[in-house]
């Protein structure tokens, strides 16, 4: 593929928004990517009761299996009250920090089903005292959200917003400066969106490089392509899918943090590289499979990945 389909498949990905527990349309997008590869090989895209999209690749044994994961939803929140003047508490959906979030534009799925805009409002830095504009932590249940709505009975009739719904950040998606550079993609909910055209890329170099004429893998393990649902909270889906199914190793697709900022913590990754290998997770915590992720960086080298 080249960068011209790369940036198709993302944006058609993004068309559809996935909150946490709502993933089934970008899902259902990318099950309709994966079968304009996979349908001249009669291989279908399956589902499973939590949500994944998931395909299966048989291997020439089949005595072991490897799953590829890249997750479906993106971060947002929940609306949680509807104040009498008309403004809305909320909840977090997935992990960030509420000191970015104030004057943040939203898109709230409503209750027939539209995306109603929104603005998250709380004291900004104006306002604040001098001396609490860098100990104070600012939590998201200090905040509300502006949607122009004069009381709660216009709330709920007028823009159909009820106690529960999901809501998204808003942004633009396509080429960063597309006159100049085709190369560089920025947008919203990047960490999925870029991880799940990843693995429509994978299978189509899978079905390409490692597939014989009657649809099997040339290798023996068998190969799980997993498209993974409620990520953002808890890793919900992956831990379901691994539950319910014979995996031996899993390789998760996600982003890398480039923080090469003054007095930044980071490890030396930059933004115009190849891709990367995580060791362990930032936290402390997480120590992945050391002897499986060397292999993985011996395969890379071997292949001037860097």
């Amino acid at each position: 593929m080249n960068n011209k389909d790369i940036l198709a498949i993302i944006k058609t990905l993004a068309v559809e928004r996935a909150p946490s527990g709502l993933e089934k349309a970008r899902g259902e997008q990318f099950k309709k990517e994966m079968e304009k590869i996979l349908t001249s090989k009669e291989i279908p895209v399956n589902n499973d009761s939590l949500g994944n999209y998931f395909v299966k690749l048989k291997g020439e044994s089949g005595k072991k299996a490897i799953a590829i994961l890249a997750h479906i939803d993106e971060i947002g929140g929940t609306i949680r009250k509807i104040r009498k003047n008309g403004s809305l508490e909320f909840s977090k959906r997935g992990g960030y920090e509420g000191r970015w979030l104030v004057s943040r534009t939203i898109e709230i799925l409503n209750k027939d089903g539209k995306w109603i805009k929104g603005v998250i409002s709380g004291r900004s830095t104006h306002s604040t005292p001098e001396s609490l504009r860098v100990k104070e932590k600012i939590e998201p249940l200090e905040m509300e959200i502006y949607i122009g709505a004069k009381n709660k009975e216009e709330a709920r009739n007028d823009y159909k917003i009820h106690v529960g719904a999901p809501f998204v950040f808003s942004g633009e998606f396509g080429l960063l400066n597309h006159e100049i550079n085709d190369d560089i993609i920025a947008g919203y909910s990047m960490d999925n969106l870029a991880a799940l055209t990843c693995l429509v890329v994978i299978t189509q170099k899978i079905i390409n490089n490692l597939m014989n004429d009657f649809g099997n893998l040339k290798i023996s393990h068998d190969v799980y392509l997993v498209a993974t649902t409620r990520e953002e909270i808890g890793t919900e889906g992956a831990h379901y899918f691994v539950r319910n199914n014979s995996v031996d190793q899993v390789i998760g697709i996600d982003i890398g943090l480039v923080a090469d900022f003054a007095g930044s913590v980071n490890s030396d990754i930059k933004l115009d590289k190849g891709p990367v290998i995580i060791w362990q997770e930032g936290g402390g915590s997480g120590v992945l499979d050391h002897e499986f992720c060397k292999s993985l960086m011996n395969i890379a080298e071997n292949n001037d990945l860097q």
